[in-house]
This record gives C-alpha cells, structure tokens and sequence, in this order.
C-alpha cells in the first residue's frame, strides 16, 4: 500500500506541476503585464492602461495601451498610445529570458516641451550616485517591428518641433540587431520660421567590442525645406554611409565615414545677396574619424570637396576645405585650397584661393575666426581688360559682423607691390578696399603702365620717372568703384606724336568705367617735344566720360607765352582740334631756334596755331603769327655765294636782308608736323642797301619739313640744289618796289 500511495503522490504532484506550468503558459505573461503596469506606475511612469488583453496564434495581444494622457494627437499631453501590442513567445525564449518577437501597430508618442508627464522619471537627471555606465543599445526581444509610427515632441501650444512618421525593424534586437528606419522626419521652431523635413530609408548594424558599441548606418535621406536666410530644395535622395562608435564606459560618440557624402543643395539668403551650394562632398581625413568623442576625446576633421557656389553677386567652385580640432571649446583650424571664383557685377574672377584659418572658441556666440592667410590671383574680365592680373596675400580676422583684412597685391613678375586692407559687411555682400602703392619707378623694357593697365599701352609709351598712388575700391550695390590719387615727380612718357617730361603733381581720378577725373586737375609739365621744346608749362584739365577738357595750359617761350584756348576734347575715333596762342614772342630768340649763326632778328609776334590731333598724328591748320616794327639782319658768306649764282632778283633779296627795317611782319605754317609743312612770310619794311631805303614787300613761300624749314642757310638762293632748297627757289614769289613820284 504504501508503495502504491508513493506513486499516485508522485502522479498526482506531476499532474500539478504540469497544470501549473500549463497555467503559468497561459495567464503568466497576462499577469506579467499587469506586474509591468503596475511597477511602471509606482516609478511615475504611468498610469498604463490595457483596453482588452488576449491570446492570439500563440501571441499576447494588447489593445488601445496608453501610458499617460491618451496621446492620440488630439491634445497637447505628453504620452503615449499603441494601437496594438502584440508579444510572441517561444519556450527558450521566455526560459532565457526574452520575448521571440514584439510588434507594435498605430504607436502615437507625444512628448510636451516642459511637460513631460509620465516621461519625467526618465528625463531628470540622475545624481552622481545614481550614475551607471551607459548600456548597450538592446533589448530582450528576438525581433521587433513597430508600424505606423507617430512621434512628436511638441511646443506647449501643441505646435511640432520634431516629428517622426513612418516605421522601424529589427532582428537580432537582443544581440547584434539589424535595425531598419523609414519614414519621415520633420523639424520646426515655435514661430514656424523654421519648417523643414527629410526622407528616410536607413539601415544600421549594431555590434559590440572592447567596450564599445559600433553602429553601422546607410540609406538614402532626402532633404527639403529651410528657414531664415537658408533652405533646401528636394531634388534627390541624398545616399549616406558612415559608422557611429559608442563607448560604453563615459557615453562618448565617434562618427567615421565609409565613403565620402554627397551634400544637398542649400540656398542661402543675405540680405541682397542669394547664394546656391551645391554638388559638395563632406569627406574623412584618411584614417581618422569624422567627429570623435569618446574617452575625453573631443575633435572633428573632414574635408569639404567640389562645392559650387551660385549666386548674382558671386559663382564658380568653393575651395577644398578641411577642417581639424575642437569643435566647442576650439581651437577649430581651418585651410582651404584651389578655389575658382567668378564675380560677374564687378568683371572679375579669383583664381588659387587658399586660406589658413582658425577659430579660438567656435562654441562663443560670435565666433571670430583668425585668418592667417589667404591668397589668390585676381584677374580682370571685362572687354577692355582695365587691370592686369594681380597675386593677393592678405590676413585678419573674420565674424558675423564683418570680414577685415590686410596684406599687400602684386603683379605676378613682382615688379610693382602695393599695401593693402579691406573691409567686407556679408550680410550686404558690399565691401571697401584701400590700396597704397609706394613710388614706383617706370623704365623702358622694365616695367610701363601697360604691364598693369594694359588700357595704358594705346595711350602712353616710354613711360619713366615715378609714381606713387592710393586707390579706394568699393563693391556690392552695383559695378566696381574706384577712386585713384596718383602723385607723379618727374615722369614722362610719348603719346601720339609729343614727347612729355618732368610731369609733377597730383591726379584724382574715379572710375573704372569710365575713367573720369575728380574736377579740374593741375600739373607741371617740365618739357614737351613736338617739333619745338617746350618747358616748365602747367596745364589744369578735367577728364570727363566722352572728353577731355582743357582748363588751361600755358608755357613760357621766346620770351613770350604759349598757351592752349580752353576746350573740349573728344575722346572717341576722329580729329580733335586744339588751338595754340601765343603772346609777345621775341624774334630774337625765335631766330635761334633756326639754327643760322647769322641771322639776328628783333621785334615781337603774336598769333595762334590750330592744332589737330588725329590718327595720322599732328597737323597744323594755317596758323597765322603778325608782328610789328624790328629789325632783321642775316648776312651769310654762304648765302651771298649762292645769291650770287643765282640771279639778280636773289642778290637783291640776300643784300635787303642783310639789314631789314620791319614795320610789318606776317608769317603763316600749314601741314603735317612730321611731314611737309608750308610756311609763308611777308615782311613790309626797307633796308639802306636796295632802292635806297625805300619801302617795300617781301612775300616768300617755303615747303619742307620743320627741321629743314629751321636751317635753311644758303639753300634759300641755291638754284642747283634739290628738294627744299631747290623748292624755296622755285617759291620764291616776287620783291617789289615803288619809285618815287
């Protein structure tokens, strides 16, 4: 009997365990859930409410479980709302521990800014004796799938600030899972200035080691949207590939690219200025993680590459810049290399920009970055070209506020180096530039103002003496602004068909487009060769869009003065027409320029001389002089031998000119300064030596250049010689004389 009663205990107690495991099957994940519930409560986390509870395909199924407010996206309140939960289960499973699959439809999570609800357990922070290490990033579930995601953190007013729609998966959730996330992801600020939204379809990794947890992430992620002064336009999803490291001892993140990513397009907004990036790339530094964080370390290096900058007041490729350091607490270098930029309003492009540059605190609320140096060649676009290409170095400093900066320019060959500092506003995009270049000295086969303005080079050649000028440069609101103040001490140059030296004074001239003066304008002028010299002149002229225009010049002479009448000056194709006065000048000294040892005149002239300036150089328009009562002696053994061979009418003029008694003189010149000139001169006077003394005319007309017309001894009466001297014979008009009644 007893060992009969032994074995029904034993059956009896198998049959009860198996009931109990059978019930503990059934209802213990039902009473689990209430247990949850319950503790979740008790910690503040709650209250948790389950609508209807029940098995389903092996599965525990949970209705409408809300934790907090209702959080149907109805109210404002924080909380949170599944539709359905539903927990599968598997005997290994719940023996290790961990559910074999957990599914959540329809979840609705809403978290209030500063009213956390039943989510602020989990928000405050924890004292330091409650601080653990981080824990790895996993759950004891098999595989999850939540569908139809909606989760928002909210302003108080119920306004979205971040919002995520869609749905996530995972596998392998309580190992090494593989997550994946699709959906959309919205962000905003309170005032709704900000509203903008991104696209995603990611996938990531999850693995640990040595520490720490490694997250390895791609997809596509589609960008649009903006805010003040920036947004993005959707144009294609943008592919991303990068792995995040976290350490499980302080929390520390690393972020290493795989490859490099691909930037949307962005379109900034300052002011009057738009500008579009595109096509850039953000790429690793070989070896080194983009962003790293973990274990006290604290650094970003990357590389921006190939960005395109579009806008109206700038376009062409950005630089490639790299950045390397600390990105709060700094400092944060920067050096960017190889950019080509192009700005159409003012006709310009920059070319081999490269900056050096750091940032102290980038965490200050106005950073202000350190330039060490920046460099480029800038090179004029315009037609006509107004500069020559010049090599830029300069240093400063950089902020929100304004860019400064100083340094010095050059030509390439570093022939001519001037001092320069600039002032930028971005938010105006106008800016001011102020250039200083030392006193320069211009050589032939060395360096001429054609080398940087090659404009110059149709205007001026042989240019030498110095020059030492200052230009003000502004920008933005419109073409290029210039204004130059050049001072000259004893330059000269050739222009057309004159021969200028010892300019001295001060110009001011704004421009460049056109180039005009900054009213009248004075300088000395110590000589111009134009067939005769003249010295120690002073001119005042002003310079206008289509003329030049002559204030007034003047040049002593002869013991006279010359002067120019003012006037207007085209400045386009065609002859412009100057003429020349002149005032008292001694026949004496006038005589001197004809090289004649022999010939001595006295008396005074005045007249004037039209001058037109024209493609085929200089020509005088019958400039006419008259003169009253002098004297002329030219007694000559080389012209009375040729008189005498000449004839009669030749021996009587070469013996009144001998000693001639002037009461009248007239002179006339026409023609091409550097070709044949025609000059007529008509003397009305006597001389003791013909007809007694008694009055008479002169008239002679002569053809030839100036230089000959000035030396013209003997030649005059050679009947035998050719050319000039020939033609003054043949042009010698007729001497005549009256008798006495």
């Amino acid at each position: 009997m007893a060992g009969r009663r032994g074995t029904i205990i034993l059956v009896a107690s198998i049959a009860a365990l198996a009931a109990l495991g059978v019930g503990a099957w059934r209802y213990g994940p039902v009473l689990a859930v209430d247990l949850a519930a319950d503790a979740l409560t008790r910690r503040g986390l709650g209250p948790v409410t389950v609508a209807d509870r029940h098995f389903a395909d092996g599965a525990l199924v949970l209705d409408d479980v809300t934790l907090g407010a209702p959080a149907d996206g109805s109210s404002a309140a924080s909380g949170a709302h599944a539709r359905r939960i539903t927990l599968a289960f598997t005997l290994d499973a719940l023996l290790d521990g961990r559910l074999a699959d957990l599914r959540i439809d329809g979840l609705t999570l809403r978290l209030v800014d500063g009213q956390p609800g039943p989510f602020a357990p989990l928000l405050q922070p924890a004292s330091a004796a409650e601080e653990t290490t981080p824990a790895p990033l996993t759950l004891p579930v098999d595989g999850a799938t939540i569908d139809d995601v909606d989760a928002a953190w909210l302003a108080a007013d119920g306004t979205p600030l971040l919002r995520f729609q869609g749905s996530a998966g995972a596998d392998r959730l309580s190992s090494d899972p593989d997550i994946t996330l699709t959906g959309r992801l919205a962000w905003s600020t309170a005032d709704g200035a900000t509203d903008a939204a991104a696209d995603l379809a990611l996938s990531a990794r999850l693995s640990r080691a040595d520490g720490r947890e490694r997250i390895e992430l791609g997809g596509d992620v589609a960008p649009a949207g903006g805010g003040p002064g920036w947004h993005v336009d959707r144009d294609r999803p943008v592919p991303v590939a990068f792995t995040l490291t976290r350490s499980l001892v302080d929390g520390g993140v690393r972020i290493d690219l795989a490859d490099c990513l691909n930037l949307p397009a962005l379109t900034l907004d300052a002011g009057e200025t738009t500008l579009r990036l595109s096509e850039g790339r953000l790429c690793p530094v070989e070896g080194q993680p983009l962003l790293d964080l973990t274990d006290g370390a604290r650094s970003v290096q990357g590389v921006l590459a190939g960005a395109r900058i579009d806008g109206d007041e700038v376009t062409g490729r950005l630089p490639t810049i790299t950045l390397a350091g600390d990105p709060l607490d700094g400092p944060l270098q920067m050096t960017a290399s190889d950019g080509d930029l192009r700005l159409p309003a003012a006709d310009l492009a920059i070319s081999g920009l490269t900056v050096e540059a750091g940032i102290e605190a980038p965490d200050a609320p106005d950073p202000v970055v350190t330039i060490g140096r920046l460099s480029a060649r800038l090179t004029d676009i315009a037609t006509p070209l107004r500069f020559a290409p010049l090599d830029i170095a300069l240093s400063g400093r950089a902020a929100a506020q304004g860019i400064e900066l100083a340094g010095e320019v050059h030509d390439p060959r570093q022939r001519a180096r001037a001092d320069i500092t600039l002032s930028h506003d971005p938010a105006s995009g106008r800016g001011t530039a102020l250039v200083r270049l030392p006193a320069v000295t211009w050589a032939r086969e060395r360096l001429q103002p054609a080398d940087l303005v090659p404009a110059a080079g149709g205007i001026v050649t042989g240019v030498a003496g110095q020059t030492a000028a200052t230009a003000t440069i502004r920008w933005g609101g419109g073409p290029l602004r210039l204004r130059l103040v050049a001072s000259l001490a004893n330059a000269g140059f050739t222009a057309e068909a004159a021969t200028i030296s010892g300019l001295t004074g001060q110009l001011v001239l704004t421009g460049p487009d056109p180039w005009v003066t900054d009213g009248p304008q004075t300088l000395d002028i110590g000589r111009i060769e134009a067939g005769l010299p003249l010295t120690d002149g002073r001119m005042t002229a002003i310079l206008t869009p289509t003329t030049f225009d002559v204030v007034n010049a003047e040049w002593p002479f002869a013991g006279g003065r010359l002067s120019v009448e003012p006037v207007r000056v085209p400045l386009g194709a065609g002859d412009r027409r100057v003429i020349l006065r002149a005032e008292n000048l001694e026949l004496g000294l006038l005589a001197a320029f004809a090289d004649e040892p022999a010939l001595n005149a006295d008396g005074r002239i005045s007249g004037f001389v039209p001058v037109v300036l024209g493609e085929e150089g200089i020509r005088i328009d019958h400039a006419e002089f008259t003169g009253q009562a002098g004297r002329l002696s030219w007694a000559s053994d080389t012209a009375e031998a040729a008189a005498g061979s000449a004839g009669e009418g030749a021996d009587l003029l070469a013996r009144a000119l001998e000693d001639f008694r002037m009461r009248h003189l007239r002179l006339t010149l026409d023609g091409p300064l550097e070709g044949e000139l025609t000059a007529g001169l008509s003397l009305a006077g006597s001389s003791p030596a013909v007809y007694d003394g008694y009055p008479m005319e002169i008239n002679l007309d002569v053809r030839g250049p100036l230089a000959q017309l000035l030396s013209v001894e003997g030649r005059l009466f050679d009947s035998g010689a050719e050319g000039f001297g020939q033609s003054l014979v043949k042009e010698q008009s007729r001497m005549k004389s009256r008798s006495p009644e």
